[in-house]
C-alpha cells in the first residue's frame, strides 16, 4: 500500500475509535478540510461518510468531481447525486445500514441539519465534537514537509517582490504581483487573502491593499502565505524604502524582541499561555500593553487557523508535531504598525524555526530603486 493510503487508515483508525464510542454507525463529514485530510479529496459543495467498521470511506459529491474523486481518493466508493445532498445521504446511509448517523455539529447550518433531519429522521442523529481539531493540529513529518515546502515558496516569492519593489507602486500591485509569485513557484494560491498595508494603514491588523502608494522613507507591512498541496504558510514582515521611520524603528525593536522571546519559550508541555505571556510581557513592559489586541499566534495546517491557540485564555499545552505561528504587533493608529511572524514547529526537544528570512533591522530597510 502507498504511503498516504497508510497514512488515511492511520487517521480513519483514530476516528473510528471514537465513532464507537458514540455509539454511532458513521460520522457525516461536511467540512471540506476535514474530508481532504480523511479521503485526500478536496472538491466543494460535497460530503463523505466514514464508516465505524473497518472498509472504504464514501463520498457523496456531483459529475463534476466524478473524475477527481477516482483521481485522488482511490480508496474511496464515489456516489455521484443527480439531486440534493441529502437525498443522496438517504440512499448511501440505507445500503449501508446506517442506524445512527454522528454529525459535525460546528460545520452545518440550520437549514442543512433540518434537511437530513427530514429525511433520516431526527431520533438516528446525534451532534458530536468530532476530535479532528485536535487530531489534525498534531503534524506527521509528511505534513511538516509540504508546510516546509509551503514557505520555501512563499519566502522566494516575497524576495523576488523585493527585488521589484519601487516607489509609487500601490498596495494592490504589490499583493497581486507577490501572489502571481507564489503561483508561478508552484503555489496552489495564497493560504488567505493577502495584506499589503503602507505607513499608517498598518495600524490595522487585517489591512485590504488599496491604492495607498509606496513611498521613500515610508514602511511596509506584508502580511502573506504560500497553499501548497493543501498546507498552509503564514509570515509577515515589515520593510522600509530608504530609511525606517523613527517611531516604527522603536516599536519595530519592541515586537522583534518580544517575537524572539515568545519563540524561546516554545517547548513541548508547555502552557499555551505561558507562551503569549513570554512575548506580551515584552509589549507591555515597554508601556504598549493596549496596542497588541490579538494573540500571539495559531496554528497552521490544511487550515491557515487552526489549533493549537496562543492568546492569554488559551487551555493546554504545546505538543511536539505542532506548528504554530508567533506573531506579536504594536499597533499606532495615525502612525502605522509592525508585527513580526514566522512559523515554528515544535519538537520533542523544544522548537524549530522553519522560516529562514531575515528580520532584524537594517535587513528590513532596502535600498530605493528609481
Amino acid at each position: 500500500m502507498a504511503r498516504s493510503g497508510r497514512l488515511l487508515l492511520e487517521r480513519l483508525y483514530d476516528l473510528r475509535g471514537r465513532i464507537a464510542r458514540w455509539h454511532c454507525s458513521a460520522l457525516l463529514l461536511t467540512n471540506s478540510k476535514d474530508i481532504r485530510y480523511l479521503t485526500n479529496f478536496s472538491g466543494d459543495d460535497s460530503w463523505a461518510l466514514i464508516l465505524r467498521r473497518p472498509g472504504r470511506s464514501h463520498i457523496l459529491s456531483d459529475s463534476r468531481f466524478e473524475e477527481e474523486i477516482g483521481r485522488c481518493a482511490p480508496q474511496a466508493v464515489a456516489h455521484i447525486r443527480k439531486g440534493a445532498l441529502a437525498e443522496e445521504l438517504k440512499k448511501v446511509t440505507r445500503h449501508l445500514r446506517v442506524r445512527r448517523l454522528a454529525l459535525q455539529s460546528d460545520y452545518l447550518t440550520v437549514a442543512q441539519r433540518r434537511k437530513i433531519a427530514g429525511v433520516l429522521g431526527a431520533r438516528h442523529l446525534v451532534d458530536v465534537e468530532d476530535g479532528l481539531i485536535q487530531q489534525r493540529a498534531v503534524k506527521t513529518a509528511a505534513e511538516i514537509a509540504l508546510i516546509r515546502k509551503a514557505l520555501r515558496i512563499q519566502e522566494q516569492a516575497y524576495e523576488s517582490t523585493l527585488a521589484w519593489l519601487k516607489p509609487g507602486q500601490t498596495e494592490s500591485q504589490i499583493a497581486a504581483y507577490l501572489e502571481y509569485q507564489m503561483r508561478m513557484l508552484g503555489a496552489d494560491g495564497p493560504s488567505f487573502p493577502t495584506i499589503v498595508a503602507a505607513d499608517a494603514n498598518a495600524s490595522l491588523p487585517h489591512a485590504v491593499p488599496g491604492p495607498r502608494k509606496l513611498r521613500r522613507g515610508g514602511s511596509l507591512l506584508i502580511d502573506w502565505g504560500a497553499r501548497y498541496r493543501g498546507y498552509c504558510s503564514d509570515l509577515t514582515r515589515v520593510i522600509a524604502l530608504g530609511r525606517m521611520p523613527p517611531r516604527i524603528g522603536e516599536i519595530y525593536r519592541i515586537v522583534l524582541e518580544a517575537q524572539l522571546a515568545g519563540i524561546a519559550a516554545i517547548a513541548p508541555g508547555r502552557d499555551l499561555v505561558e507562551v503569549d505571556a513570554a512575548a506580551r510581557g515584552v509589549i507591555k513592559k515597554a508601556g504598549l500593553g493596549r496596542r497588541f489586541g490579538h494573540g500571539l499566534g495559531h496554528g497552521i495546517g490544511l487550515d491557515i487557523h487552526e489549533q493549537p491557540t496562543l492568546s492569554p485564555k488559551s487551555k493546554g499545552v504545546l505538543e511536539p508535531g505542532q506548528v504554530v505561528t508567533v506573531e506579536p504587533g504594536i499597533y499606532l493608529p495615525g502612525v502605522g504598525g509592525v508585527r513580526i511572524e514566522d512559523d515554528v514547529l515544535v519538537t520533542s526537544t523544544g522548537h524549530q524555526v522553519l522560516s529562514r528570512l531575515p528580520k532584524d533591522l537594517d535587513s528590513v530597510v532596502l535600498q530605493v530603486r528609481a
